[in-house]
């Protein structure tokens, strides 16, 4: 049974509220005094000197460490869960469990005989109990048998409880019985209700048919809703795009920045997302209700009963001027929009470089400006550049995670088969996983070896070759493995790139070197670039000419060379909107026209055969998520594996 109602609510008011919000404790944190409130006002009240004065005692306490240091109330948490598990006991019907009957979750409580009421009884009990006072049980609002309910009463005399009302009186405008004509409404002008049923009958079609008018314009009030909700979101992912552009342009001391003032846009953008929410909920809750007034009042007008059809009049009205849309946070005022800070290329390290508005009225919101800090001497607002024409479309993205999966998905390897087969290496659950390229799951093998953990695949001559460690594993097209080999070094990685069906390259790490490995696991050939000193190769790609493509994590710079080990160039920086930029290249891969393509934290940056660059190809407004190595099939689809564990295919036009 649930617990009483008053206990209940006095427990929460002395125990479980907050006595600075008032509401229901959030974090409860205690005071060394003992006494509890929620961390986020406790946070409120904390001083300069990092000191908090208790509401109630008065007594001060140092809270240097952080108020979330502050011990938690757990007695006050197991509170609130017995509480909450109390809360959301199934009610059953009185009625219907004293007769036996099967056991009907209730929706409301009479106050007058506690008794708790389903929705039939509780219409039955309302009709018999006039003077009763029923109230709906948390979670139960309005339904249609509130209406019947609300209608049943009203053909009930007022002065006579259980008599149904005969007459109209006119010099009143009140509805009475056969009793109160003859007696206390003897001398008034009166008219019968089935005279006044007929009359009233057209008004209250017209009023139906202005109940379906508000009701279609709050359906088209939900629809701008969603669609500014979809805008919100369309524009912060926009400004997140131009905010890691403009990252790109500063030094690292900056990213702390960006990093902070993306927090402030997201934490907006939810807030504004909240208040769409809400206002959105109360007209869907509008709606319903108006639907179920028309389907009602529609079963009262094919019903015919006159007294029913003239106090339906009532009923209509009283609905309709429930009707009030909530008021709707103006799109084009509360949409956040973002200045750049242009100076800041001059005042590298003293200066602010973002700043954001909240809609058009609102004034620039900055982050402190360090200590020393010259004045901003201008702010102008960033007007994108025209944009180059897509080149990459998304077809389509498929979660890699599987149920016996003991990690989240980290994806460090990818390659494709001629016939579109897609293989991944998830590092963390130590796992080879195939899937078509519509995203189903084929197979699943771990490596042979205790403790492996595949790095890095690459699909050649109908074989799989995946790294792990210091050892190359060759397996066939179902995952049984063929032969496993010892590579040269001590590296905790080495990255795969497969040229043709005749070797897979094993990137080699600190010794800047590359060796060629066929399928039978000889080594055909060891390639070194020529008078280049290197720091650290990471991934690798092969073009149609035997180019190699390699990217120099420390140096932070792409190379390109022969298989003789001549060096054809290197890139180290690109230039975008007439910025030179430094790169920071991760995975790299061709598509069947040699174009290269790089990965980066949160972009893929496309460069020419040759080593020039050409465009931004992807960025977080294309859909990327922390994008780590990437592939392309025959089809010249652009496979990206993503840091949330799922694969994207993009279609791309290079030409």
């Amino acid at each position: 049974m649930a617990m009483s109602g008053d206990i209940t609510d006095q427990i929460q008011n002395d125990l479980l509220n907050c006595k600075i919000c008032l509401s229901r404790f959030t974090q409860p944190k205690m005071l060394p005094c003992a006494h509890t409130y929620c961390q986020g006002c406790l946070e409120k009240m904390v001083r300069s000197d990092r000191k908090v004065q208790c509401p109630e005692c008065r007594e001060e306490f140092d809270v240097r460490g952080g108020v979330s240091k502050l011990k938690t109330n757990f007695h006050i948490n197991s509170l609130m869960d017995i509480i909450k598990s109390k809360e959301n006991e199934k009610v059953v019907c009185s009625w219907c469990a004293t007769a036996g009957l099967s056991e009907i979750a209730a929706v409301a409580r009479c106050k007058t005989c506690l008794k708790c009421l389903c929705p039939p009884c509780k219409l039955t009990h309302g009709t018999a109990n006039p003077r009763h006072v029923l109230e709906d049980l948390p979670g139960h609002g309005a339904s249609p048998w509130e209406a019947e309910t609300r209608m049943q009463k009203m053909i009930y005399c007022r002065g006579h409880p259980g008599t149904l009302v005969d007459y109209l009186c006119n010099t009143c405008n009140s509805v009475i019985c056969s009793s109160c004509s003859s007696h206390a409404h003897a001398r008034h002008s009166k008219v019968s209700l089935a005279k006044a049923g007929a009359t009233a009958r057209p008004t209250v079609m017209n009023l139906m048919e202005r109940l379906k008018t508000e009701t279609q314009s709050l359906v088209q009030q939900e629809d701008n809703i969603t669609q500014a909700m979809e805008g919100m979101k369309a524009t912060e992912s926009s400004l997140m795009s131009m905010i890691e552009s403009t990252l790109a342009e500063v030094i690292n001391n900056l990213i702390k920045q960006g990093d902070t003032i993306k927090d402030t846009l997201s934490s907006y953008v939810r807030e504004q997302e909240e208040l769409y929410k809400v206002a959105r909920g109360d007209i869907q809750l509008k709606i319903k209700e108006a639907k179920d007034t028309r389907e009602f009042s529609q079963g009262v007008l094919d019903s015919g009963k006159m007294r029913e059809m003239f106090c339906l009049r009532y009923f209509v009205e009283e609905q309709i001027n429930g009707l009030q849309a909530p008021r709707v946070p103006d799109d084009k005022k509360t949409r956040p929009s973002l200045t750049v800070n242009e100076s800041l290329k001059i005042m590298l390290s003293h200066s602010n470089l973002f700043s954001l508005t909240f809609g058009e009225d609102s004034a620039p919101k900055v982050l402190a400006a360090p200590a020393k800090s010259k004045p901003l001497k201008s702010w102008t607002a960033f007007t994108p550049l025209p944009q180059p024409r897509q080149r990459a479309w998304n077809l389509h993205s498929f979660d890699t995670a599987l149920g016996g999966d003991v990690c989240d998905p980290k994806l460090t390897g990818v390659s494709v088969s001629s016939d579109g087969i897609i293989v991944v290496a998830d590092e963390d659950n130590s796992l080879l996983k195939c899937f078509i390229d519509c995203g189903d799951h084929t197979w699943t093998t771990p490596l042979p070896d205790n403790n492996a953990h595949p790095c890095s695949v690459a699909i050649f001559d109908d074989t799989i070759a995946c790294s792990s460690g210091n050892r190359l594993y060759i397996l066939d097209m179902d995952g049984t493995l063929l032969r496993k080999l010892f590579l040269r070094g001590y590296e905790s990685i080495y990255p795969l790139a497969a040229y043709r069906d005749e070797y897979v390259a094993v990137s080699e790490g600190s010794m800047c070197s590359l060796s060629l490995y066929n399928s039978n696991g000889q080594v055909v050939d060891r390639v070194k670039p020529y008078g280049y000193e290197g720091r650290r190769f990471l991934f690798l790609a092969i073009n149609s000419d035997e180019w190699f493509i390699v990217a120099d994590c420390g140096k932070k710079c792409i190379l390109i060379f022969y298989r003789d080990g001549c060096v054809f160039t290197t890139c180290d920086q690109v230039t975008m909107n007439g910025v030179v930029q430094a790169i920071n290249p991760y995975s790299i891969c061709t598509d069947k026209d040699d174009n290269i393509l790089v990965t980066e934290r949160n972009r893929i940056l496309l460069f020419w055969p040759s080593g020039d660059f050409r465009e931004e190809l992807l960025t977080t407004a294309d859909g990327l998520h922390k994008p780590c190595v990437i592939t392309v099939d025959n089809c010249n689809n652009l496979v990206v594996t993503q840091g949330n564990g799922f694969i994207t295919v993009y279609q791309l036009d290079l030409s």
